[in-house]
């Protein structure tokens, strides 16, 4: 029989910083560590579940401080176990993944927690602690690897990993069942495992309520298999669906028993001086249990895989009824434990994560700010991982097989993955995770991680091909082949003015009324971003001839935000009003030859309300889409150009540009698209965080969408720089196609039409630009298409040109 070193033992003392003359035995508290199995984040009480009552787990809480960020080192089962006991990252030691059932010593290569790692439990028992360990191991079957060899002083449980909750051995090895120490106990003598661990527990208490205890209670519910108690499936008898029902009846059976557990250390007269700690392993399993709303379960490196319920209560010493956003990691439950028994965590070097006793007992102190950190074995030499630092995430997967970035501020449930928006962090996260990594060793054994993964991804993607494999075809929209030469009363120029994008309603007398942005040939062209002005034409023909009629939206003061400068405006009636969506600015007024900074960046969003085309316009004090407060966000900087759009449900969809701080200032950067929901043509808009429109690679794709709904789906034209999603690979238009204005992609046909003008006398006039595109639509079907023009690259001039579709049938 292998025997682990008594030198090891001896200085643990020294490694630790012990001190029994400071801190008193019956003056050290006890630490109950209580760890539940695949619980899903969302399936307890204090987190939010109704379905599945958890009153104990509940009061708990209310009694101590309940962690919202609070992790598991890794996102499966003994790895996560091999970490909560060492305090240190599982990677540095090689226990990566679940070991198979073997009951046999093999040397060091037998899989199992490495026996030179010190345990908790081992600390706790040099520093005068009596240590029980209660349930599930999962750290190795073979004796030496048991719990009574690891520290402990008591055991009762099971060595494995999966186990009947009735003890049920099947045909496996006698020594993978219950035991009590080195005797396995009889299956005839246990009732259900989470009652039977319980009752073990309130025993352990019962007889160590005299002298300092260390308890681990490491149920295996609600993993399965999944077998309850008619006693506990009554308390979950309202859930109609089986499996959540059965599922439900464990979480609560457990909840019962860690009330016995608590009424114990209570009547023992021990409750203020008994720290007690709860959380699971890893994120709910795949099956029945509830992660919301966070993404992913149990193996994956998504919130749903890491992020577990978590608490801590030590009544009269740390905090009551709070709940704390500090993110952190079961890693930091040993140095926690040490502390609380008084000894100096700081004084073991190999310790991974921090000491929490501060911000349990203090809500003014913080700990120092650092970097988390996830990896997985696939069993081929490769892994996934997991940053975060603050609120940025980056996870390397290998169930997507790429990095994906996400802005957990905004975006806890990892919905939109920012990683083509944000290289610059995709970079500096991946050199984190490298200098990590760097660091860790390779897993001393493997498991079928990498295989399930890559099958339920593989499944997965089946489900939903299978799922779409009925839709109709996607219809289709060629605008270029509707394109018609144009007259030309259809150029809209002014000798004076550059003209810029052109907007038209109908009243209804018929009259067509086009808004566009003007401003002085004699500044030049960069003046549009300091004198820009909507101004009002009318026709009887919406391809024109146009005569100029007023200025809509004139100056009205450099103190409003759109007092100087309004711009790019698209119009739209809904519902008998007209409504009038522009870009407006203030600043110096100055215009410069180069792009003023001091208006650009105070681009703003807004709209004009009126009964009629003619006016009066009613404009507002404030914009309508305003810059974010959040410095990181996308449009923190500035933002313009809207589109809108209402959908056949109701919802207005309203697409616009935005720039960030993220890059060097004053211009900032990336330009994005971002979209904003609402029921109503003014707001208020709920914005969404994913930019639109985006191409791999490509900095700034496209610009300047505008777009509609027709036949069931949303639509855009958008400038398509290169043409990177039309195929001409230089700039034109593009037409992409939407389910619901959130989501694009290219349509079937997405050439709408490339710098060239068909004129009606047969010429074809290149130009070198041909953008801002806006549509007049005639019973709901695109008639004409309104662009800007540039002649030449030098912007002497610009005009508005207006190109007539051809009616689909005609």
């Amino acid at each position: 029989m292998l025997k682990r070193s008594r030198l090891l033992l001896s200085l643990l003392a020294v490694l630790l910083g012990l001190s029994t003359s400071v801190v008193g035995a019956k003056d050290r508290p006890n630490i109950v560590l209580i760890v539940a199995d695949d619980l899903g984040y969302s399936d307890v009480g204090f987190n939010g579940c109704k379905e599945i009552p958890t009153p104990h787990l509940d009061e708990l809480a209310a009694s101590g401080v309940v962690f919202t960020n609070g992790y598991a080192s890794h996102p499966y089962c003994s790895p996560s176990r091999a970490g909560l006991l060492t305090g240190r990252h599982q990677q540095r030691f090689g226990h990566e993944s679940n070991p198979e059932p073997d009951t046999q010593w093999h040397g060091e290569d037998t899989p199992g927690m490495p026996l030179t790692e010190t345990t908790l439990a081992d600390a706790l028992k040099e520093a005068g602690y009596v240590t029980g360990a209660i349930g599930k191991w999962h750290l190795g079957d073979a004796k030496p690897f048991w719990p009574n060899r690891r520290g402990f002083d008591e055991w009762f449980g099971f060595s494995g990993g999966g186990f009947s909750y009735w003890g049920d051995l099947g045909k496996k090895d006698p020594l993978l069942g219950v035991h009590r120490g080195d005797e396995p106990v009889d299956p005839k003598t246990l009732t259900h495992l989470t009652d039977d661990f319980s009752t073990e527990a309130v025993k352990f208490i019962q007889r160590h309520e005299t002298e300092p205890f260390f308890l681990y209670l490491a149920y295996n519910a609600p993993h399965a298999p999944d077998h309850a108690t008619r006693a506990h499936l009554q308390k979950t008898a309202h859930i109609e669906y089986g499996g959540r029902a059965v599922y439900g009846a464990m979480v609560a059976g457990m909840d019962e028993g860690i009330g016995r557990v608590v009424d114990q250390i209570r009547e023992s007269g021990l409750g203020e001086n008994t720290m007690i700690i709860f959380y699971s392993d890893n994120g709910g399993r795949r099956e029945h249990a509830v992660n919301f709303p966070y993404r992913g379960h149990k193996g994956m490196l998504f919130e749903g895989g890491i992020r577990v319920p978590f608490l801590v209560s030590w009544p009269g010493t740390v905090r009551s009824g709070m709940k704390e956003e500090l993110p952190i990691t079961a890693l930091d439950l040993f140095p926690t434990a040490l502390a609380a028994a008084g000894m100096d965590p700081s004084r073991n070097d190999k310790l991974d994560g921090q000491n929490l006793l501060p911000v349990l007992t203090d809500d003014k102190q913080r700990l120092p700010e650092r970097p988390l950190f996830w990896r997985y074995s696939m069993g081929d030499d490769s892994y996934g991982y997991a940053v975060r630092d603050g609120n940025w995430k980056l996870i390397d997967s290998r169930y997507k097989d790429r990095k994906l970035l996400f802005d957990l501020a905004n975006d806890p449930w990892e919905r939109e993955d920012l990683a083509e928006q944000h290289p610059e962090q995709v970079a500096r996260l991946s050199r984190m995770m490298e200098a990590w990594d760097a660091r860790n060793v390779p897993p001393k054994w493997s498991d079928a991680h990498g295989v399930n993964v890559r099958k339920e991804e593989n499944t997965r993607n089946e489900a939903v091909e299978k799922a779409s494999r009925g839709e109709r075809s996607r219809p289709d929209l060629n605008l270029h082949s509707m394109i018609e030469p144009v007259p030309a009363k259809a150029k809209f120029i002014d000798e004076d003015f550059y003209i810029w994008g052109g907007s038209m309603v109908r009243d209804s007398d018929g009259t067509c009324h086009l808004f566009y942005s003007r401003w002085p040939r004699g500044l030049g062209h960069m003046a549009w971003v300091t004198h820009s002005e909507v101004a009002h034409a009318v026709s009887d023909d919406p391809l024109g001839p146009y005569r100029f009629v007023d200025v809509a939206l004139p100056a009205r003061g450099e103190q409003l935000w759109d007092g100087l400068c309004t711009h790019n405006p698209t119009v739209h009636e809904f519902d008998g009003k007209y409504y009038l969506y522009h870009m407006g600015n203030t600043g110096d007024g100055h215009a410069t030859r180069k792009l003023n900074p001091i208006h650009r960046n105070n681009q703003r969003i807004g709209v004009a309300v009126a009964d009629h085309p003619n006016g009066p316009w009613k404009r507002f004090d404030e914009p309508l889409i305003d810059i974010s407060e959040d410095e990181s966000a996308s449009d923190a900087l500035m933002v313009s150009n809207p589109s809108i759009l209402r959908r056949d449900d109701g919802m207005f969809v309203l697409i616009y540009k935005a720039v960030g701080k993220n890059g060097r200032i004053p211009f900032g950067g990336p330009v994005v698209h971002l979209a904003a929901t609402s029921q109503s043509p003014t707001g208020p808009f709920r914005k969404q965080n994913k930019p639109l429109f985006t191409a791999p690679g490509v900095d700034f794709p496209a610009e300047d969408p505008y777009i509609w709904f027709q036949d069931g789906m949303c639509w855009a034209i958008v400038n398509d720089h290169n043409g990177h999603f039309n195929g001409t690979g230089s700039d034109s238009l593009a037409l992409f196609q939407s389910v619901d204005g959130l989501d694009w992609e290219p349509a079937n046909s997405p050439l709408v039409t490339e710098r060239i003008i068909p004129w009606a006398d047969g010429t074809q006039q290149p130009v070198h630009r041909l953008e801002r595109p806006q549509l007049y639509l005639e019973d709901g079907k695109p008639a004409v298409l309104f662009c800007a023009a540039e002649e030449t690259k030098e912007k002497l001039h610009s005009f508005n040109v207006h190109l007539p579709l051809k009616q689909t049938g005609d």
